[in-house]
């Protein structure tokens, strides 16, 4: 019995995304009923050896996929509670940022603390380089978002900036959104220390948008507004709707970095891919088909991104960010799979798969040379998971492409695993 979601599904699916609020009624029941009939006679299946990180108490995760939790030097850097997280997070509550030796996943050498969080991203903290790793806190005197620098080499905070993190270029810069905004409009990635913004501030969009942050002397500049975005390709729409900019990734080599203009009118949200430069001002659109997912950047020049196409399909899609082409992937070869979160390394990406009618999630290797795709494992996600305390695997890959690192709640916590990619 096929237990992925069919073509007729997924049109209903992509019908029902007009109406979210009956889409998701109608998602979770169907969920439900479908698992009934597919009840899966393991919760983990896989070939290859995988180990969790942290002791059997503690939940730990790392966050995101478009980040490495492993360091050039072999630390492991991930995030860790031991409360519930099949519930919101909390914001009376902190959670822990941990620091194993690869070679020593049950004692950490660092434990800091850190007031924000979300489940999709954690405190968005990841290396800088071998030593330094940087992640969001909030600062409650002054009632602000930051975010801070530890060292590994010297073992203590080193710099601490008045914004928040959302994507670094190494110690050269990083840059920065408002989480408030985020907050009000997607707190799946937001924070919950202060409200999220109210309408009138939501409707401000040319003192909001994406900050740069020079890592060396904390000079901030807003380097493009929300109203910068809407004046590309500028719709009437755009004057009724609520705004805001999410998943920045800074290109290979800094120059440049991509990000979604998400846009809502009324429940309905609707997604542009953008092209920015970091240290010029570049801004142009790369996709506008009412719908984009996950991307990583491929190399310099190309990304990869499970969208809507041109020819309105929803699939995993190259784009080449120079000159605006956009082809599918080995013409669709993993469409059927579903959305997904992408991570590239050299000539090859792993990622994963929502939920099947088993409630199964797949994890797999895919060729950008030869389109050779490869299932390393499927991993069960319970039904008390969903929504903003879902765990998607959200698959990374270590520096040297001998483990793939992903994020599972097969067993009821929630838990960073470390798969050795050979069986």
């Amino acid at each position: 019995m096929d237990k992925k979601y069919g073509v007729l599904e997924r049109k209903i699916a992509k019908f029902l995304s007009q109406f979210p609020m009956l889409k998701s009624a109608v998602k979770t029941a169907y969920g439900r009923l479908v698992f009934l009939r597919n009840r899966p006679a393991s919760k983990t299946i896989s070939g290859h050896k995988f180990e969790p990180v942290g002791d059997d108490i503690l939940n730990t995760f790392f966050g995101y996929y478009d980040k490495t939790p492993l360091s050039e030097a072999g630390f492991l850097l991930c995030h860790s509670t031991t409360h519930a997280t099949d519930c919101k997070p909390d914001s009376t509550k902190t959670l822990d940022i941990l620091v194993f030796l690869i070679n020593d996943l049950k004692q950490p050498v660092v434990s800091l603390k850190t007031n924000v969080y979300n489940w999709q991203q954690g405190a968005r903290a990841h290396w800088l380089d071998a030593d330094a790793f940087i992640f969001n806190d909030f600062d409650a005197p002054t009632q602000r978002y930051i975010s801070r620098v530890f060292s590994l080499q010297e073992m203590r905070e080193v710099k601490r900036y008045d914004f928040p993190v959302q994507d670094s270029f190494r110690k050269d810069y990083f840059l920065s959104i408002n989480y408030r905004r985020i907050q009000a409009l997607r707190p799946d990635y937001g924070y919950r220390n202060m409200p999220g913004l109210g309408e009138r501030a939501i409707s401000d969009l040319k003192q909001d948008g994406i900050w740069k942050i020079n890592q060396e002397t904390g000079a901030s500049s807003l380097l493009y507004s929300i109203a910068d975005v809407c004046e590309i390709d500028f719709q009437p729409c755009f004057n009724a709707a609520r705004h805001k900019i999410n998943h920045v990734m800074i290109s290979p080599g800094g120059d440049r970095f991509i990000f979604l203009h998400r846009y809502f009118l009324g429940k309905r949200k609707f997604d542009r891919l953008f092209l920015a430069g970091s240290h010029t001002r570049e801004l142009k659109m790369l996709a506008n088909y009412e719908m984009v997912s996950h991307c990583f950047w491929i190399n310099d020049q190309s990304v990869i991104s499970f969208m809507r196409g041109p020819s309105g399909h929803d699939g995993y899609y190259v784009l080449n960010v120079d000159d605006g082409t956009i082809s599918p992937y080995f013409d669709g070869k993993l469409d059927s799979m579903g959305d997904g979160h992408p991570h590239v390394h050299e000539d090859w990406f792993i990622t994963d798969t929502y939920p099947d009618k088993s409630r199964m999630q797949h994890l797999l290797k895919a060729s950008l040379a030869t389109g050779d795709v490869q299932e390393i494992g499927q991993f069960f996600q319970p039904f008390d998971f969903h929504g903003e305390t879902r765990c998607d695997l959200h698959p990374r890959v270590s520096p040297d492409g001998s483990k793939v690192f992903f994020d599972s709640v097969f067993n009821g916590k929630r838990k960073l695993y470390v798969l050795q990619l050979q069986a």
